[in-house]
């Protein structure tokens, strides 16, 4: 027969058994070390799905954005039978608009035209002057020819109807097509960065620098990035980045032609 004694020293460890049960684990020293340590923890969100897109107030304003383009600015190619008449093909594009039909050719053979630049017996090269004529041939060999007697030719042609505005701002330049006309420029093929070629002298002692590769071109539209121009090397509409081209335009001088 089991005593009260033993009874109760067995309900006692009975107890402690189910006390350590149900007792929570003490964690290891390392993790705790772990837990209770200082390292930041970022918490990264869930992403919102169906999330619904942020829509402009009704107060917000549209960005501004420029676009104009001249109407009716017909493009045409020098090639094949102006290899170097850029500047007379450019004319004739603006000439067509103004209501002239002339062709490249009589406006090529309408510009005043000097020799070729050689070197003479002391050494030195001579030849024309691009200020006051073509130099060399349009159909051949040639350098070009520069905004003074250019316009002194389309104003023969057709007088009164055109304006050499050859030094105005480029902000100006924008503002004749913006009023939709468009205008004869100089500048470079592809917009490149002109360097100089060839020194000479003409018939009156003046230094003549040619810059290449010179282009002329028909300025027909412009937005906030580019240029639109009717190209003679191409015989097409190109867009040329309009900051290249105000660099290039302004670096030959700035000269333009348009109608009044």
């Amino acid at each position: 027969m089991i005593s009260l004694k033993k009874i109760l020293c067995l309900l006692l460890a009975l107890g402690i058994f189910i006390c350590l049960a149900l007792a929570k684990p003490t964690a290891p020293a390392v993790e705790q070390a772990v837990t209770a340590s200082s390292v930041p923890v970022f918490e990264i969100a869930e992403p919102r799905l169906n999330a619904p897109d942020r829509q402009p107030s009704a107060d917000a304003s549209p960005p501004s954005e420029h676009h104009y383009q001249v109407e009716d600015a017909a493009a045409i190619s020098q090639l094949p039978e102006l290899p170097n008449g850029c500047e007379a093909v450019a004319a004739t594009m603006l000439l067509n608009w103004a209501g002239l039909p002339v062709t490249k050719e009589e406006v090529a053979d309408a510009l005043p035209r000097g020799e070729m630049p050689t070197e003479n017996e002391d050494g030195a090269f001579v030849g024309g002057n691009p200020e006051d004529v073509f130099v060399g041939n349009p159909y051949d060999a040639g350098y070009g020819i520069y905004h003074k007697p250019v316009f002194f030719t389309l104003n023969s042609l057709l007088p009164g109807r055109l304006t050499d505005i050859t030094g105005t701002s480029f902000e100006n330049l924008l503002s004749v097509i913006a009023a939709g006309k468009p205008a004869m420029i100089w500048a470079t093929e592809h917009m490149d960065t002109p360097y100089l070629d060839l020194e000479w002298q003409d018939d009156e002692d003046r230094l003549v620098e040619w810059y290449q590769p010179e282009h002329a071109l028909l300025l027909t539209g412009w937005d906030d990035d580019y240029a639109y121009m009717n190209d003679p090397m191409t015989g097409q509409q190109e867009a040329y980045a309009l900051s290249d081209f105000k660099h290039v335009w302004e670096l030959m001088g700035s000269q333009a032609i348009t109608v009044n």
